[in-house]
């Protein structure tokens, strides 16, 4: 196998040399890295997305996000190349009020778009007019974070056009692999590897895992290790003492059968990304050590590269399905664009409320992972459908086509499906199905359907239902809606039940709750009196003095129907 990482071939052979001029943050020596070409001219915006929030942040000027990027170049202090219009500016080594104003003037003369500085930086009232006078962005890297990484990060982002990345979800595939750094690194220490995310989810793994032990097999095998592992390492703080650490640590077997880890955090300047795990018999040597440390950069990017690519598809997703639901022209220009004729489809919406998640970002989250979830799911049999979180609710859109429209049976099954799979994890969860629109432009319509189908299922005593077709609960739509109605109307219940609680108010009595149990028990009065806990007699005495008190005649069925429905309206 030929390692991937020809830098850490190098220094593990003490090969290595070190130049005068290399920056000592980045992993590898980038000056000879002159400019990054940017063959489509891809925008401003889409570029400066891989990096999301993560590494990169605006301290002055405007960011114009559909302003045409022709490349990246590296600034060189002592050989400055020669900078085109539209050029990002990696000003390795600018520092200081006076660099970096003086910089940005003379780059503002060549019409660059942004220039990229290590921070902290001052930004002084002669910066921000310098920025505003030469139309040119200033961006801060984060300290800790190296250029290679962004140059690395950079080199792909000229293929994150927009007619490109919509409507896929898939992020691109340019750059290491994560699987091929696993594998690169188990070749250089010798050592079973494994890259896990913050959750201990197995998201790559080298080859050679026969020579692992039952731990690490049954971790991959499951993509997750299993808590019976995990408990132990949480409990006796090796991940504190991992993600404190800017070197690989030793963790010693945690059971019989076991064997020891040498682990190493993966990070992006204060940010920790995942983590390298080798299964090892002895503590690593120096060499090792250094090739572990230089490897985690380089899973770094990957990991980045993945995430943000993750992250912008997912905005644009979401931007698509908000457009879709709210109906109207905007829906018919999205669904244009769409492969195939969309002629129509339904809104599905879903809500969850899961165990122990008491904060916004960790319920937020969760909602991400559901239409994550929900995408895999529905996906693998309506490739064309999309899922996205909007405003606190996962929707998924299922287009209907000319030939082929929606099957609502279809449709519930798999909503059916999705609330089975994450009600294990979660204390309540909802899923309402709109009906199917024959427009696109009406979706707006099976969106508000569906939300209503929620409301009704989480209004609804706690039971097994948790997916429902707007058809099916018709009825208990029409009275929210009502309810809905009466409350922006600020209309309150009046005739005979207003005036048993005005009685009962003033009485302490009891006369409103003694009709509402006679009503919902079919007027027989033994069911009635058993579910109040009072006497047969008892109750017969407080439905007299209902009749009294409200002037009604329960024996009229319109009377009856009318009682029902104001207690329903204010249930």
């Amino acid at each position: 196998m030929t390692p991937i990482l020809p830098n850490l071939a190098r220094e593990t052979s003490g090969e290595r040399r070190k130049s005068p001029h290399r920056d000592p943050s980045a992993a590898a020596p980038i000056p000879t890295l002159r400019r990054i070409p940017m063959a489509d001219n891809g925008m401003l915006g889409h570029v400066l997305e891989r990096f999301g929030l993560t590494l990169l942040t605006v301290e002055a000027g405007t960011m114009d996000r559909d302003r045409r990027v022709s490349d990246v170049v590296l600034y060189d202090q002592v050989d400055p190349p020669e900078v085109q219009e539209g050029s990002i500016v990696l000003g390795v080594g600018v520092h200081g009020v006076d660099q970096i104003a003086e910089l940005m003037d003379e780059l503002g003369g060549h019409d660059a778009c942004a220039l990229i500085v290590r921070e902290p930086i001052v930004v002084t009232c002669a910066i921000r007019a310098i920025a505003k006078d030469q139309d040119i962005a200033l961006l801060s890297l984060v300290r800790g974070a190296s250029w290679i990484q962004v140059a690395g990060i950079l080199t792909p982002a000229r293929h994150l056009d927009s007619e490109q990345l919509w409507p896929s979800s898939v992020p691109p595939r340019d750059g290491l692999d994560l699987f091929e750094v696993a594998n690169s690194v188990s070749a250089l220490l010798g050592a079973p590897v494994t890259i896990e995310d913050l959750s201990s989810h197995i998201l790559a793994f080298s080859a050679d895992q026969k020579e692992s032990d039952e731990a690490r097999k049954a971790s991959v095998l499951g993509h997750q290790v299993p808590k019976v592992y995990n408990d132990p390492m949480i409990s006796c703080g090796v991940f504190r003492r991992l993600y404190a650490s800017a070197r690989p640590i030793y963790v010693e077997s945690i059971a019989e059968g076991v064997r020891a880890r040498a682990a190493m955090r993966i990070c992006a300047g204060d940010e920790v990304l995942g983590s390298i795990w080798a299964v090892v018999d002895d503590p690593l040597d120096p060499q090792r050590e250094r090739a572990m440390i230089e490897a985690a950069g380089v899973a770094a990017i990957a990991m980045l590269r993945t995430r943000i690519a993750t992250d912008t598809s997912r905005r644009m997703r979401t931007a698509t399905v908000a457009s879709l639901i709210e109906g109207g022209g905007a829906a018919r220009e999205i669904a244009a664009k769409m492969r195939g004729h969309v002629t129509g489809g339904c809104v599905v919406a879903a809500s969850l409320q899961t165990r122990g998640v008491a904060d916004d970002a960790g319920a937020s989250a969760d909602l991400e992972r559901a239409a994550s979830a929900f995408l895999m799911l529905i996906h693998a049999e309506i490739p064309a459908a999309l899922t996205a979180v909007v405003d606190h609710t996962v929707y998924a859109v299922v287009p209907a086509y000319d030939d082929t429209p929606v099957d609502l049976r279809h449709v519930r099954r798999l909503a059916q499906e999705f609330a089975r799979r994450l009600g294990r994890d979660c204390d309540r969860i909802a899923v309402g199905v709109g009906e199917p629109v024959d427009d696109v432009a009406e979706l707006d319509r099976s969106r508000r359907e569906a939300d209503l189908v929620l409301r009704v299922l989480r209004t609804a005593p706690a039971g097994p239902q948790r997916v429902a077709v707007a058809g099916e609960v018709q009825v208990q739509s029409l009275l929210l809606r009502l309810s809905d109605l009466m409350a922006r109307d600020h209309q309150t219940v009046t005739g005979p039940i207003a005036a048993l609680r005005e009685y009962d108010a003033q009485h302490q009595s009891k006369l409103e709750e003694t009709l509402r149990s006679w009503l919902d028990s079919f007027g027989d009065v033994g069911a009635a009196a058993a579910a109040l806990h009072v006497h047969k007699n008892t109750f017969r005495y407080r439905l007299s003095r209902v009749i009294e008190v409200a002037s009604v005649d329960l024996g009229d069925p319109e009377e009856r129907f009318r009682l029902m429905l104001q207690f329903r309206l204010t249930a």
